[in-house]
């Protein structure tokens, strides 16, 4: 193939693939629309809106221009030789996305997006009632819908396997097995011994106090602003539902919600910092490579993208270093109503506050960092289970129920409590949960790499509030890279010199937990 070709082909694929960018950007300006603006009598037609933005938007990614394009590009003998890293791995992802839509059945396509739309909903109206069977439908359409998705599209894998691979490239169910297995009865062992040492850490009183949201809003943004979000190009709004992160256009605007409780402190702001880990993520893509049309300054997987948020939400704003700083010139100061009693307070009050273990805890996003990975993999043992035929959606309010108990010490008071609290099966993304746990043990890594590469100074740094270098870090070894490597797995080994290492992640729970309550520190 002549450069000339060559080159007219890549600009053309560039062109194409923009326009597909564009299309999806507005397909989740119209989710983040529904989820945040939306008026109640509005949804109906926010449906047909979706599906035909999705009709569109398939037609775009299985067009026969697209497909010569990207044939042409297949028949050079040495890509590598004459794109950037960026651009070969774009032509790489194009070509894999395809192969996949062309294999879509169109009505098939236009089904998911109307189910995205119509389960989200019963999910809600489902949650909101605790009726689980105004649910139950809407799982079931969704488990024939994927079944029939993979059987389509990746016909040599088994539907699950392809679910998992859709959010972490290269996941199999014997992966996610091998991980789970080695961490599951140690976190359960540790769970189990910090319960029973009855050690209370709380801050009396504690809970009675009343944080207004307004204050705990502008302290979100304070910390959001000085890990290095821009709001400028992004937005961070208060919302009733389900934190998210949403990419209209990374890096240009990137919108985060969050929910502030009155009650609850850290919960609205530990969300706030996650979803912001998520947004640096997406603001610190190439803008140049994203602006052309380059799909690959994205990130590999949702593992790794999980990996930034559970960084700065736990190994940075869990970390005794960065509320050493930000309790007095972040929490004292945002509530100055509140002085008398957060002036009793100190720091590390508050660091074993915020990190206390709650046996029997029901809600995973207000989870303990130790009981987490163990409501994850709940989840996946019952995804497992609806794929393999072992379980029926009938059954997963029982089966949540048995498996709470056993894994954290109690079940849930009802099905809001329990198989309802998350949106995510509601949204079709099975598949997705483990993402959090894989991306929990790379944040554990990323981190002590990042530490390591910084002369061991970065825990000094967050206690002195100066998060933009962490920031840089990250968007030179993960963020700017997108997927220029093929897996997480690969990006992963080359920034920290060494695979998924669950022995990392099980030291850093046990240090930290035994520091809290089996030490006297």
């Amino acid at each position: 193939m002549a450069m000339e070709s060559t080159t007219q082909a890549v600009k053309s694929l560039k062109q194409r693939l923009g326009e597909i960018e564009a299309l999806g950007g507005m397909g989740n300006l119209l989710f983040w629309d529904k989820e945040v603006m939306l008026a109640a009598g509005g949804h109906g037609a926010r449906k047909k809106q979706m599906e035909t933005l999705a009709l569109v938007a398939h037609e775009r990614r299985t067009s026969k221009e697209l497909g010569d394009c990207l044939d042409a590009l297949h028949k050079h003998p040495d890509l590598r030789a004459v794109l950037s890293p960026m651009e070969a791995a774009t032509v790489r992802e194009a070509r894999r996305d395809y192969t996949r839509a062309t294999r879509m059945p169109t009505e098939l396509e236009v089904r998911l997006a109307g189910l995205r739309s119509s389960g989200y909903d019963a999910w809600s109206k489902a949650r909101e009632t605790s009726d689980f069977q105004i649910m139950a439908p809407a799982l079931e359409e969704w488990l024939e819908a994927l079944k029939e998705e993979a059987a389509a599209v990746a016909p040599e894998m088994r539907p699950y396997d392809y679910c998992l691979d859709k959010f972490e490239r290269g996941a199999t169910v014997e992966k996610i097995d091998a991980m789970f297995s080695s961490i599951k009865q140690p976190l359960i062992d540790l769970l189990r011994k910090v319960v029973a040492e009855n050690k209370s850490v709380a801050i009396p009183g504690w809970s009675e106090l009343k944080f207004p949201l307004d204050s705990q809003k502008k302290l979100g943004e304070k910390i959001v602003r000085e890990m290095g979000f821009k709001l400028e190009n992004g937005r961070l709004d208060n919302f009733g539902g389900h934190p998210s992160t949403t990419s209209v256009s990374s890096p240009t605007d990137v919108r985060l919600t969050t929910r502030y409780l009155e009650d609850n402190l850290m919960f609205g702001i530990g969300a706030t910092i996650h979803e912001a880990g998520h947004g640096l993520y997406e603001q610190g893509r190439d803008l140049e490579a994203s602006e052309n049309g380059l799909i690959a300054s994205g990130p590999p997987t949702l593992g790794l993208h999980e990996s930034q948020s559970l960084l700065w939400e736990r190994s940075v704003g869990l970390s005794r270093e960065f509320w050493s700083h930000y309790w007095s010139r972040g929490v004292v100061e945002a509530f100055p109503e509140l002085e008398s009693s957060l002036g009793r307070i100190s720091h590390k009050d508050f660091y074993r506050q915020i990190n206390v273990v709650k046996p029997g805890f029901q809600i995973r996003v207000d989870a303990d960092e130790l009981s987490y990975p163990l409501h994850v993999l709940l989840r996946y043992e019952i995804e497992k289970g609806l794929f393999d035929g072992s379980l029926s959606v009938q059954e997963i309010p029982g089966v949540w129920k048995a498996k709470m108990e056993e894994y954290v010490g109690a079940a849930p008071k009802d099905d809001a409590e329990g198989c309802l609290q998350d949106v995510h099966w509601g949204m079709g993304a099975f598949g997705y949960f483990p993402t959090y746990v894989i991306g929990a043990i790379y944040a554990c890594q990323i981190f002590d790499a990042a530490d390591r590469d910084m002369g061991g100074e970065l825990r000094q740094q967050v206690g002195e509030g100066r998060l933009l270098p962490l920031r840089e870090w990250l968007r030179d070894k993960i963020h700017r890279v997108g997927s220029v490597y093929e897996t997480a797995e690969e990006l992963v080994e080359l920034v920290t010199g060494k695979p998924m290492d669950t022995g990392l992640y099980l030291g850093h729970l046990t240090t930290k937990y035994a520091g809290i309550y089996l030490n006297d520190s």
